[in-house]
């Protein structure tokens, strides 16, 4: 690659030569001596500082504006960390002689997961008042590598399979999550962009891999992605952990530098865990769709039973296991049933008196469009009793029509506000209308504390949730925001000492 000399480059594999030519010009030799895809291959040329880090013996390196370099190392500084952390997750080390991440302007995608040189779009600069909040594009970092297995070691045979690339990718943003901040940031994650499948119509009848698509772009869409993350995640509940990433281990090594496609990853799964898995794939990978269920439940006095009919209301009925947590006396029991592919199946559970509440999906995993309506007390009961986040995130979003009219919509959010994951006190914090005085009675000193709360997204829902009150006495708290690093909570403040203010000399002159 000839460039001008104030120009740095980047291309797949190592730099092996750098000489200066005439004219201000000097030529990189860049080597490649791996194969891999012709459409991994790339080109980087740009005035960027360069940010180096390792892994093992393995260069990793940050190419970055220069605006931005005092802040490469909070924006990419988990990548080595990322790399440990699949490597020994995959049981096969990362492949490559160099990992090397780069950003572009005006790039028509996210990111793009080049071999040894992932390009992502502009949206990953970021400043310490956005990096304080958090870091939004982490998850995409930990895809773009991710795809350094399963996209470049081993890359889709045609568009047709491209969930051997992508789903995957997704579903890596779920690993690392798990690892690094625990299950609920996952399961948040996860749930985000499942019901993002879920509530787009459109998408239901494609089928994950698919064969007739019009344009390639086509197949770049919420099911390969989103909900092939959420296929991998009930695949590897149903196998265990164990056989899942033996299996993983398996199609890597079996595929290694040559194409892929969804049978071979069945059969390396097959192979490991033993088991057949034809039903899954022909629902799920080579099917469209997903579950759609309603269900309903009757006690038995005599024989103190619950009878928990599961209605699938989709034109093809699906088989799979579903966790359901039954409530007797207050307190949950878990219960793994196998549904079969019919229209409607019934279960029937031990219970001392009618069931208080049927949970059902309990633990969150199985890829459905679930018709649910339980009353606040029940909500609260599912809240309370909930060790999965989804369920308890599901309970919590379950009152937002009963806020204010239902003493139980309060306890809740009371509970919520305790709960150890941020997400769930944010989403409390939404909800409540702190101008309502019973409210306020129950609420507003946990709010108050959440205002010094060491996640600064919080502070600023409790900062928004306090300034529905108009409480003069509030306005420090607001006011202190103007000297804060958090965009969040300056973003918090402004709103709120524009409210203030306005409502000041209404009220107050």
């Amino acid at each position: 690659m000839t460039v001008p000399d104030k120009y740095v480059t980047l291309s797949n594999g190592l730099l092996k030569d750098s000489q200066k030519e005439a004219n201000g010009l000097r030529t990189d030799h860049w080597v490649m001596d791996k194969r891999h895809s012709t459409y991994l291959f790339f080109m980087g040329v740009g005035e960027y500082a360069i940010v180096k880090d390792k892994w093992r013996n393995i260069p990793v390196d940050y190419y970055i504006e220069k605006e931005y370099e005092p802040y490469a190392k909070q924006i990419y500084g988990n990548t080595p960390e990322m790399i440990e952390f699949f490597s020994k997750k995959l049981g096969y080390d990362y492949p490559w002689a160099k990992y090397a991440q780069i950003s572009g302007r005006d790039y028509v995608s996210g990111a793009m997961e080049n071999t040894t040189a992932t390009l992502h779009g502009s949206d990953i600069l970021q400043k310490p008042g956005q990096l304080i909040d958090e870091n939004t594009w982490e998850d995409t970092i930990a895809h773009e590598l991710f795809h350094q297995w399963f996209g470049d070691l081993v890359t889709a045979e045609s568009w047709s399979n491209l969930t051997v690339n992508e789903s995957f990718a997704n579903y890596s943003e779920y690993l690392w999550n798990e690892y690094k901040y625990g299950k609920d940031q996952a399961d948040y994650h996860q749930m985000k962009d499942v019901n993002n499948y879920i509530h787009n119509p459109a998408d239901f009848k494609k089928d994950l891999v698919r064969f007739d698509y019009d344009s390639r772009e086509d197949v770049f869409d919420l099911v390969t992605y989103q909900k092939g993350g959420g296929i991998l995640h009930m695949l590897r509940n149903y196998l265990g952990d164990d056989a899942f990433f033996a299996g993983l281990n398996d199609y890597l090594k079996t595929n290694e530098y040559q194409n892929g496609e969804a049978h071979q990853l069945r059969l390396s799964l097959e192979k490991v865990s033993g088991r057949d898995l034809n039903w899954f794939f022909n629902q799920w990978y080579f099917g469209s769709g997903n579950p759609k269920l309603k269900y309903s439940y009757t006690f038995e006095p005599v024989k103190k039973q619950i009878a928990v009919t599961i209605e699938q209301t989709q034109e093809q009925p699906f088989q799979f296991p579903l966790a359901i947590d039954v409530y007797d006396n207050g307190k949950p029991k878990r219960y793994n049933v196998w549904v079969n592919a019919e229209a409607k199946s019934t279960f029937n559970f031990d219970v001392s008196k009618n069931a208080d509440l049927v949970n059902i999906n309990a633990d969150g995993i199985l890829v459905a469009d679930i018709s649910d309506t339980k009353t606040p007390e029940q909500n609260l009961m599912q809240f309370a009793g909930s060790k999965e986040f989804k369920s308890r995130y599901n309970a919590l979003n379950g009152i937002k029509d009963q806020v204010g009219k239902n003493p139980a919509a309060t306890k809740l959010l009371a509970a919520a506000l305790k709960d150890p994951y941020f997400r769930t006190k944010i989403k409390a914090l939404q909800l409540m209308d702190l101008s309502n005085a019973e409210q306020f009675k129950a609420l507003g000193s946990d709010v108050e504390k959440l205002t010094n709360d060491p996640k600064t997204l919080v502070q600023a829902a409790a900062i928004s949730a306090l300034a529905k009150t108009k409480d003069k006495k509030y306005l420090p708290i607001f006011e202190k925001g103007v000297n804060a690093v958090s965009n969040a909570v300056k973003g918090s403040f402004r709103k709120c000492n524009c409210r203030y203010r306005s409502f000041e000399s209404k009220c107050f002159g």
